[in-house]
Order: structure tokens, then sequence, then C-alpha cells
């Protein structure tokens, strides 16, 4: 088991360390570090966590995320098969901001990026055309050095200072509140659910894993997570729905005890409540 803070080269080494990622499968834990995180998924799919965000991931996904802020990505079940030939690759890059000082970011040049800096502190998605800029200027990052870095990393904040091709990720107020104790713990949980969420999976079983109460185990899940145990499953198992409404030759019914519901009213109901479409309008939507 990894800590819980992770310290990164970054922090050793340089104020900017980009690397490509070329794995067989994605395997950290739930983890956070001091410095900055970019992510490019060049190929992959999966879902990834940030903060109290549930959401899939596929090729071309790019997220930034601040200090502090607890991320973990999963991979689909057959990227962890013995035999398995899919593979994950991706552009990582770790990079520290304290040589912008309070001085600086207070100006008016920089009032946007300033603005901007708090939204990545909880975890942003880049899309449009500024997915396309950024992801061009992060490959670039790859094959540069010394103040070049430092020129591509002031571009990308400035590109998407401007721009408002991006989402938030984590809720407005969301707080970190792990410690050690309890990324290891949540992250079993995690692996728990992310190895189980398409058979039945019960509050008493998940309490047990964690060695608690089921009272004392909701309310600490609650605490960490800002969501109830049932609301996080279903959120897991409504994004693997809505994966596989992507396929034409399941039915919706096929669907709904594919991703772990065990009846269609209730596997109805929760798709509309996070999706705000049925299943059907949802697959109708896809073919525009």
């Amino acid at each position: 088991m990894q800590p819980l803070l992770i310290e990164t080269n970054t922090a050793l080494q340089q104020a900017i360390f980009v690397k490509e990622v070329n794995v067989k499968s994605l395997n950290n834990p739930l983890h956070f570090h001091k410095e900055y995180e970019m992510v490019l998924i060049v190929k992959s799919n999966g879902r990834r966590i940030v903060g109290d965000s549930i959401e899939n991931f596929t090729e071309g996904d790019l997220i930034l995320m601040g200090p502090n802020l607890p991320h973990v990505m999963y991979n689909d079940k057959e990227y962890y098969a013995q035999d398995s030939e899919r593979e994950v690759k991706a552009i990582v890059a770790h990079f520290r901001l304290d040589w912008l000082n309070d001085s600086f970011l207070n100006s008016n040049e920089t009032a946007k990026v300033a603005e901007l800096l708090k939204d990545i502190n909880r975890g942003i998605r880049v899309y449009g055309d500024a997915h396309r800029k950024v992801a061009k200027i992060l490959k670039e990052l790859l094959l540069d050095s010394g103040l070049k870095k430092i020129i591509h990393l002031l571009s990308i904040l400035d590109l998407l200072s401007e721009t408002n091709e991006y989402e938030c990720l984590s809720s407005v107020g969301y707080t970190n509140h792990h410690n050690l104790k309890d990324v290891q713990r949540i992250n079993k949980i995690y692996n728990f659910i992310m190895d189980n969420f398409t058979e039945d999976i019960t509050l008493k079983d998940a309490a047990a894993l964690a060695n608690m109460t089921i009272a004392s185990f909701c309310k600490y899940f609650k605490g960490r997570t800002q969501k109830t145990f049932t609301q996080f499953v279903n959120e897991v198992r409504i994004g693997y729905a809505c994966k596989l409404l992507y396929n034409d030759h399941l039915s919706i019914s096929q669907i709904c005890f594919q991703s772990g519901f065990n009846n269609l009213t209730n596997f109805n109901r929760n798709f509309k409540e996070y999706t705000k479409l049925n299943p059907s309008d949802f697959k109708k939507s896809l073919r525009l």
C-alpha cells in the first residue's frame, strides 16, 4: 500500500516533470500529492474518482487536478485478465506553482489565471478546441527542457484561463478529509466496489470489510466521500451502463442486469436521476 501523501519527482528535482505511461493496466491506489497534475489518456478506458466525482474516462480524456486532491483511476475488468492484450498509454505531468507568488497572481494581468487555479483545485476536464490545443502543448512538453517547459506550462494556463471549454469535477466546497488510515480503508472499499459492482453488493459486506458497524460505516463513508454508500455504488453502475448503451446488440433489460441492478424499475429511476434522461432516450441521443 502506498502512503496517503505520495511524493513525486517534481518536489525533489524540478518544477515540471512530464512522463509517458505505458503499462498493461492501472494499479495506483487512491492518493494525493503536493503538486498539480495533468493527465492525457492516449489509450485506455475505465472509471476515475477525483474528490467526490465519479466518471467514466476513455481515450482522449484530459484532466488537471490541484494539490492535495484525492484521485484514482480504475480500468475496466478486461484489463486485469491474465491473458489481456489491452494496454494503457498516457502522458502525465506533475508541476509546482510555488514560483508564482501572490503578488503576481493578484495582478490585473493574471486575474483570470488565479480564478482558473481555483477551479483546478477541484479538478477539471478539458474538452473541445481547448482540449486539442492543450494536448498538443503537453506532447511538446515531453520533448523540451529548461525554460521552454515553463513557457509551455504558462501557455496552457493562459489558454485555459481564456476559455470556458472545461468542467469542474469535484463539487463546490469539496474538502479532503482523508488521513493515512482513511486512505488505506477507503482504497480497500473502492477496490471492492470496482471489482464487484456488477454483482449484489451489500452495506453489511462493505462495513465488514472496513471492520466497522453498519451505522459507523455509513457515517464514515458519507463524511469522507460526501455520498452515501448506495449513491456511490449506483453512480459507478450507471457510469458502466452508459458505456454499455453504446452497444447496439444489448437491450435495456440486459444492460440493467449486467450493470448490477436487480430490477428494471430501479435501474430506470437511478439512470434518470444521474443522467437526466431515461435509458432509451440516452441511447437515442448517441445516434444524433
